[in-house]
């Protein structure tokens, strides 16, 4: 498989600031990631722990889209269920409905992620600085060519963990991060400041999400802005950043200019904001589309 998402696959159940509540709807970082790389490159996998209820729930969905369901791991009688309370200044809140300890027991360790790193391409990672965690990632990955992006968790962005978080990063190839994050992690609400400090990181990429103002592609000598899609109807803001990194994953692997990779990150967005939870379809006729738009984009 060529690329590889490692992080979870949920039921979310998502409540607006408004006071409108959606159903059970196919949610977690990893399934939104996947349908980022699915609309570029069909393949893709997502590798995580589920329940049993899992395929029963959302096997149909696999099927409709020509996803393998080989990655997912049965580790307990049921999958993790979130609910999603979003408040009027944007922010969120994700609450476990059968508790944290039974979101950690699912989620993919290092040793089942390790065959993958054998064959992929690049492998996104959704994951907060654990420090166990990631030692034996990092050894892992000194014996493979995959390019890792990590899209960091909230609970790891904050000051006091900056330097765990740069001694991570560096060692890896994309690090991923929204603008929130970022100002909290460093302490700092200077843009131009956080581009520096990232740029002495040394890492390939940093790919900075602005939401609704785009995103900034950082690496060592550069720093592109690329503003985020026109005219774009929001029906659920749930998953925007975790299939726009998908995207830049697979933009980056195929060795795609940084511009290019943070259009096809805008894109991806698009596709999963447009109706609550996943795309029912991600087909070629989707995909032809994007890469369309991809062409006309870059060349206006």
């Amino acid at each position: 498989m060529k690329y590889v998402i490692a992080s979870t696959a949920v039921t979310d159940e998502i409540r607006a600031a408004d006071g409108k509540q959606v159903g059970k709807v196919a949610g977690g970082a990893g399934i939104y990631a996947l349908c980022g790389i699915k609309l570029w490159d069909d393949d893709v996998m997502l590798a995580t722990g589920v329940g049993e209820d899992y395929k029963d729930i959302y096997g149909s969905w696999y099927e409709k889209n020509n996803l393998t369901m080989d990655g997912l791991i049965l580790k307990d009688p049921k999958t993790p269920h979130t609910i999603i309370q979003y408040f009027a200044d944007g922010e969120r809140e994700e609450t476990p409905l059968y508790g944290p300890d039974h979101y950690l027991r699912v989620e993919i360790t290092p040793e089942e992620l390790k065959p993958y790193f054998k064959q992929a391409k690049g492998i996104y990672i959704f994951k907060n600085s654990d420090s166990k965690f990631w030692e034996q990632i990092l050894e892992i990955k000194k014996n493979s060519s995959a390019k890792v992006m990590w899209e960091i968790a909230n609970d790891a962005t904050y000051l006091d963990n900056l330097a765990e978080v740069e001694r991570i990063a560096k060692k890896l190839d994309i690090f991923s991060i929204n603008l929130t994050e970022a100002k909290r992690l460093f302490g700092l609400d200077d843009l131009n400041e956080m581009i520096k400090a990232y740029q002495t990181w040394d890492i390939p990429l940093v790919f900075l999400r602005r939401g609704s103002k785009g995103s900034i592609m950082i690496t060592k000598d550069q720093a592109v802005t690329v503003p985020s899609e026109k005219d774009v109807n929001i029906v659920d803001p749930t998953g925007g950043g975790n299939s726009s990194s998908g995207a830049v994953l697979c933009g980056f692997c195929e060795g795609k200019d940084l511009e290019s990779c943070a259009i096809m990150g805008n894109l991806s967005a698009v596709m999963c904001l447009s109706q609550y939870g996943v795309p029912e379809y991600i087909d070629k006729v989707l995909q032809m589309e994007a890469k369309k738009r991809l062409y006309e984009e870059k060349t206006c």
